[in-house]
């Protein structure tokens, strides 16, 4: 699959399955605030476990905008210019590693 393959897939679809996880874009609202933010949830197959992208995802000016910049995220992740941020790093490593392969 190429870059340009999953990007398109995970935009129109909302998700993406890759080897190990599942990649879901959604929508969050702080209680501070009632714009929605965008968030990239991942489910990690081997811990059975949900867990948030934490790397910063700039607010676009449309919901569509917040989506793509929320696939940009990933696509650096996935070209090694960004450290995915879980809070757990064997996900993360796991992660990383699993998104670079996307692209080969």
């Amino acid at each position: 699959m190429t870059m340009a393959d999953w990007k398109k897939l995970l935009r129109e679809e909302g998700y993406l399955e890759i080897p190990g996880f599942r990649i879901e874009l959604t929508l969050d609202n702080t209680f501070m605030d009632l714009d929605y933010i965008p968030r990239i949830i991942v489910y990690d197959e081997e811990t059975g476990k949900w867990h948030v992208l934490r790397n910063p995802i700039p607010k676009g000016k449309t919901l569509e905008e917040n989506w793509d910049n929320a696939v940009e995220v990933l696509a650096r992740i996935s070209a090694g210019e960004e450290e995915p941020q879980f809070g757990e790093e064997g996900v993360a490593e796991r992660f990383a590693l699993a998104l670079m392969e996307l692209d080969r």
